[in-house]
């Protein structure tokens, strides 16, 4: 784990003003449970392909393989390939020094994309949280730690019609605009204009959020 300077704690009620793009701690759910956000990196390869297979194997009624084995399927292997490349960025939650959930998005081409491909200017988004932490408000603090610190006027994913998280996904305004096999894709429009959104990314190019 990267070591950062921690910032004093604060209450954020709904979270909406994790805004920042440098690492913070802020209270998570009724509890008031103290996590830690702070930048993906190049240290955080294996957990974040950890959080991928739990995106893929969300229903726990399904048979599971070990990631071992699923690291070769080819929709996995994809979406990790050449981790690291421009428009790439990350968040992880941490409580107690442990890992707990992370958010990434990345950008995709009509030519090589994911399920959630809506063009080549939104990126496609991804969260999973260890499933001893879910329904607590961690992927919402994640969420919104990721909208809110760069440039992009809209986010695009992938989930199934049938997935719990589609009620959470629509109670941050995400809304859908088409399908893909069985799943939906899902659109969240974060209220910028071209114009702010381009001197926003600009202002992350220089301080690039969670780019591994």
């Amino acid at each position: 784990m990267r070591a950062g300077r921690r910032i004093t704690p604060r209450s954020t009620g709904s979270l909406a003003r994790v805004r920042s793009p440098r690492p913070v701690t802020v209270r998570v759910g009724q509890q008031g449970r103290m996590v830690y956000i702070r930048p993906l990196d190049a240290m955080d390869r294996d957990f974040l392909e950890e959080m991928l297979f739990e995106a893929f194997f969300w229903d726990p009624a399904w048979p599971r393989p070990t990631l071992a084995d699923f690291r070769e399927h080819p929709e996995f292997t994809k979406l990790l390939a050449d981790c690291g490349r421009p428009g790439d960025r990350g968040v992880v939650a941490e409580e107690q020094q442990s890992k707990i959930g992370a958010a990434w998005f990345r950008l995709w081409t009509p030519e090589l994309h994911s399920y959630g491909f809506v063009n080549a200017e939104t990126p496609e988004l991804g969260i999973a949280v260890v499933s001893a932490h879910r329904s607590k408000g961690v992927g919402r603090t994640l969420l919104r730690a990721l909208a809110r610190a760069d440039g992009h006027p809209a986010f695009s994913l992938s989930v199934s019609p049938s997935n719990y998280a589609r009620s959470f996904y629509a109670s941050e305004g995400f809304h859908k605009v088409g399908e893909s096999g069985t799943s939906w894709t899902l659109l969240l429009p974060l209220g910028r204009t071209p114009r702010e959104a381009a001197a926003q990314q600009a202002t992350a190019a220089d301080e690039p959020l969670g780019q591994w």
